[in-house]
């Protein structure tokens, strides 16, 4: 058995040096892969109908200097801003292109190659028939190795293994021979294609779609688009309404479950993505490939009606530009809070102290917030005589975190003890009171820890600063339906100097126009429609503080309709470099 082991693995290994050394490399135009072939370097294979294309790709969206990071990827084929739909080798980039190679082997497996001929990705597949199959980029972004001859024969796709996107043709499900989900999950950030802590699966033997956390915090906190009627979800009526999709449907069978849909209008290209715990679809407006992406529909609505979405003790205002804070007494988790993702949540300052209220060193603040019963951590309810049993109640709990009093036909009386999450806040915000109403929430704090401004970032007031001096314009400068923000844009968007005229009258002029116009564009990059496209905080601090140059922004896409200007432009791919990093001439 030994022997027969041994000769199989030195076959192997004999396949694979040959293959290596005399393997070619592929022809251009191609749109498939075949055993003896490979890709590398700048090489691409394209769909037959010229919408999509496969090859290496580094995002280098926001990367200071040359980025070292290369991936296997699909994008629209010519689209001036690429717009990647697939991702191989998400955890493990390549640092060489040209030394990688994409290869189809006799067996049927696809493997991505590193510069030490490190196996670094692979698709796992095995073909039924030795030196039998083809490797097949089909028109609707699919990649497929298949028989060579029976193109139904298929022994592997990327349709079953998505990344953050899904398009029409795709699905969303599970598959019951190898107990695996299809699902999809976000990029890292616009750098970095490593998954997120979000995903977009089929829950578990129901027909609702369901929007999952899973990090080192927290794990399984969901939410559901309730039960598929058949032309609808239960919990998103609007769904059904929507223009662009067709053939949105339901599959279950001996194989696999899954939610699959079709482009209402081939000519008009829509997408589905996650990002940051949303479901958006984006629409393509105009011919292809000079189409710009739009946000078409959304779910959750805002960010703050996403679970989990502040972390722990972490409070949610969907009226500010940056949503996310800190309960009073609590301070931010420093992991990942520049770069947007704030679900690690908040810590407590200080511990708390047991102790009745006026004798003991913890008090109570009101928060006039709207509370998700859904995703509030461990709750009880007792029901009590008046708010103030209610309150006694929490403090003689060492581990209660905060109560709520409502007064209806029965005196209820909801005590959280532990982590609490998704906390929206209203537009009272936060504030200290001394006699309670019952539609509010409270949290306890120590005394010692009382309510003090929560510190901001420099950058984002900074930012935030410039933004609110050039709101207050000269009216009279403007004509009637102009609106203001969008003609700001449109001068960013094509070069030109923000005028200074714009600025609030009460500052006389006194400003610095460099300072001025690097703000705008950060700006413009910041609402951006499509999330790759905008910066991390981690680099709006760096454009702030000198550290990387920031580039003219295409115009955002929403704001077309309130200017009268013209906006085509060309979108800059390297939008970013970086002052502290030499190039060679």
């Amino acid at each position: 058995m030994n022997l027969v082991t041994k000769k199989t693995t030195l076959n192997l290994l004999v396949l694979l040096l040959c293959f290596l050394c005399f393997g070619t490399h592929l022809h251009e135009g191609t749109d498939v892969i075949t055993v003896g072939h490979t890709l590398s370097g700048n090489q691409t294979i394209s769909s037959k109908g010229g919408t999509f294309e496969l090859g290496f790709f580094t995002p280098g969206f926001f990367m200071s200097g040359q980025s070292r990071n290369y991936y296997i990827g699909i994008w629209y084929k010519n689209f001036v801003n690429k717009t990647v739909v697939w991702v191989a080798n998400t955890n493990r980039p390549v640092s060489d292109p040209f030394t990688s190679e994409l290869v189809l082997f006799p067996n049927g497996n696809l493997a991505l190659l590193d510069e030490s001929r490190i196996q670094i990705w692979s698709s796992n597949s095995k073909a039924t028939t030795y030196n039998s199959t083809l490797a097949i980029l089909l028109d609707n972004g699919n990649f497929v190795t298949r028989d060579d001859q029976d193109s139904s024969n298929i022994i592997w796709q990327s349709f079953d293994y998505p990344t953050d996107t899904w398009l029409p043709g795709g699905k969303i499900g599970y598959n019951k021979i190898k107990k695996e989900k299809i699902y999809l999950t976000p990029w890292q950030d616009a750098e970095y294609p490593t998954p997120g802590s979000y995903s977009l699966q089929v829950e578990t033997n129901r027909t609702s779609l369901i929007i999952v956390v899973d990090n080192e915090w927290n794990h399984g906190t969901l939410l559901s688009t309730g039960a598929w009627t058949g032309t609808n979800f239960l919990l998103v009526p609007d769904f059904d309404r929507n223009a662009f999709i067709s053939n949105f449907k339901y599959f279950s069978d001996a194989n696999e479950i899954k939610f699959t849909y079709d482009a209402a209008n081939l000519k008009r290209l829509t997408r589905f993505t996650i990002g940051s715990g949303r479901l958006q679809q984006f629409v393509c407006w105009g011919d292809f490939p000079e189409c710009q992406w739009r946000l078409y529909w959304d779910w959750p609505n805002t960010q703050c009606d996403i679970p989990n979405f502040c972390g722990a003790f972490g409070t949610c205002n969907p009226l500010q530009v940056f949503p996310c804070d800190c309960l009073p007494g609590y301070e931010r988790v420093p992991k990942n809070w520049t770069k947007g993702d704030y679900t690690h949540g908040c810590i407590r300052k200080s511990p708390l102290e047991c102790g009745v209220e006026g004798e003991g060193k913890d008090t109570f603040l009101s928060i006039n917030m709207e509370f998700s019963s859904t995703f509030t951590g461990d709750a009880q309810s007792i029901y009590v005589e008046s708010e103030k049993e209610c309150k006694s109640a929490c403090l003689r709990n060492c581990t209660c975190t905060g109560f709520a009093f409502y007064e209806s036909r029965f005196l209820k009386c909801v005590i959280w003890n532990g982590k609490v999450y998704n906390m929206k806040l209203l537009s009272d915000g936060i504030k200290s009171r001394k006699s309670y109403s019952d539609d509010f929430f409270r949290v306890r704090i120590s005394k010692s820890g009382k309510a003090s401004k929560i510190s901001v970032w420099i950058a984002v007031a900074g930012l935030e600063g410039f933004i609110i001096l050039l709101g207050r314009r000269n009216m009279e400068l403007l004509d009637d339906g102009d609106y203001f923000p969008a003609l700001v844009a449109d001068k960013v968007s094509k070069g030109e100097e923000v005028l200074m005229q714009f600025l609030d009258h009460r500052l006389e002029g006194v400003a610095d126009s460099s300072e001025v116009g690097r703000a705008c564009k950060v700006a413009c990059w910041c609402i951006q429609d499509d999330e790759k496209n905008r910066p991390t905080m981690e680099l709006v601090i760096q454009i702030f503080e000198g550290i990387s140059e920031v580039g003219i922004p295409p115009f955002p896409q929403f704001l077309i309709g309130f200017t009268k200007y013209n906006t085509t432009q060309s979108v800059v791919y390297q939008h970013y470099t970086s002052n502290t990093t030499s190039s060679d001439s």
